[in-house]
């Protein structure tokens, strides 16, 4: 028996065929011994030749089915290569408002939880970190995994989650002596305080007892005591970070991540040969590379998934992992990974 059209579903009402159906596959829910299918789930029965759908007694092709999805839901086709990959996985897929419920491979609604909520994207649609973090927050048991098809219909999953950084290194209270402002960068010509950011891995060894900081480094330990000249006049921190931002107008930014990463122990030094904010280190610089690239962006941060796309595999290429340090009332971490389900 066929399944009709009843407005945004399809509607199995021989009460054989519907169990049949979800029993195979957990496809649909059973109401009052007929199976009410999903739009999406019609779409894969009938590609897969297990259900045949009519509507108003004439037969609808796959082809009529998809272009009538279109007309309830704008993201049809893409929520429908994400559902049919996971199907042709294996795995149980079942749609939910904010998703797909990715249950694990050999669960079933009846006795397991879900343990991906799968948000189904086209790498044309914007990337949003306010959505990002939304949905993450909203996961309670399950995680996030985004599925995102490009213009071929391949597709490529991520995992998002917030991520705990820690690090071993123990960060001083105070550092004390003088800097010399230049023009984009620092330099610190007194011996006392250059030996003790050796010993803390902040700058950079110019050679001779010489250390050289960039501006946020300066901006971090001036506020951390240190006295900061340029040209003889001492600068407070305010008027530093005024000249600072018309050179790097997101200084102000990356100093919150900057000083939140040194006080998880952790050691950030310039990402730039990596195309992000920082490399960041957990354990003494020379005991072993940097596992995490960290790119700070705003709460309301904005781009497009070829950005995303190319900086995640930037760095599982250099084996690091890609963090998001997003600054909104606080600093949070969110990890990206491409994963296959």
């Amino acid at each position: 028996m066929a399944g009709s059209i009843v407005g945004d579903a399809v509607v199995v009402g021989e009460q054989s065929e519907a169990s049949k159906i979800y029993n195979k596959g957990y496809f649909g829910t059973m109401q009052g011994g007929k199976l009410r299918l999903h739009l999406i789930e019609a779409a894969f029965l009938v590609e897969v030749e297990r259900l045949v759908v009519e509507h108003q007694g004439q037969p609808v092709s796959l082809h009529d089915l998809m272009n009538y999805g279109l007309t309830v839901d704008a993201n049809f086709e893409i929520t429908y290569l994400v559902f049919r990959d996971l199907r042709q996985r294996g795995y149980v897929a079942k749609i939910d408002p904010e998703g797909l419920n990715l249950y694990p491979r050999g669960g079933a609604p009846h006795s397991h939880q879900p343990i991906y909520l799968v948000q189904a994207l086209s790498e044309r649609a914007p990337f949003s970190m306010a959505a990002v973090l939304q949905h993450i927050r909203d996961m309670q048991s399950r995680k996030l995994m985004l599925g995102v098809a490009d213009e071929e219909g391949d597709l490529t999953y991520y995992y998002a989650k917030f991520f705990r950084m820690r690090g071993s290194q123990e960060e001083p209270h105070a550092y004390h002596g003088e800097i010399t402002l230049l023009g984009d960068r620092s330099m610190v010509w007194d011996t006392g305080l250059a030996r003790r950011l050796q010993d803390h891995y902040v700058g950079r060894d110019f050679g001779g007892g010489v250390m050289q900081l960039s501006l946020m480094e300066t901006a971090y330990l001036l506020e951390k005591g240190a006295r900061v000249l340029r040209n003889g006049q001492l600068l407070t921190l305010e008027e530093f970070l005024a000249y600072a931002q018309t050179i790097q107008p997101d200084i102000a930014r990356r100093l919150r991540a900057y000083q939140d990463l040194r006080g998880r122990g952790l050691v950030p030094k310039t990402g730039f040969k990596f195309g992000s904010h920082f490399r960041v280190y957990r354990e003494e610089l020379g005991e072993g590379h940097a596992p995490y690239l960290v790119h700070v962006v705003p709460d309301h941060y904005t781009s497009t998934w070829t950005e995303i796309s190319r900086a995640v595999r930037l760095a599982n290429s250099v084996r690091k992992q890609m963090i998001f340090a997003v600054t909104g009332e606080e600093v949070e971490y969110v990890r990206l990974k491409r994963m296959t389900p």
